[in-house]
């Protein structure tokens, strides 16, 4: 038996989001799934991401933990 990790859990349309390694809080919507991993945010916090839409990896952003959820 074979040891490997587990598969990340895939992104949905509506999804909030954090970006990874950036020196503020940058928080966004998933507002499509695209192929091979990428997404395209609509940030809507972060001075230099508000009101912007980019394409990212699923390396570059994490799902916001849920409120409320122990």
């Amino acid at each position: 038996m074979t040891m490997s990790t587990p598969p990340r859990p895939q992104l949905r349309a509506g999804d909030v989001v954090v970006l990874r390694g950036s020196e503020e809080y940058v928080e966004g919507d998933v507002i499509a799934v695209l192929a091979e991993g990428r997404y395209k945010v609509k940030w809507t916090t972060g001075l230099g991401y508000r009101d912007r839409v980019t394409s990212v990896t699923a390396e570059e952003i994490r799902k916001k933990p849920s409120r409320g959820i122990p």
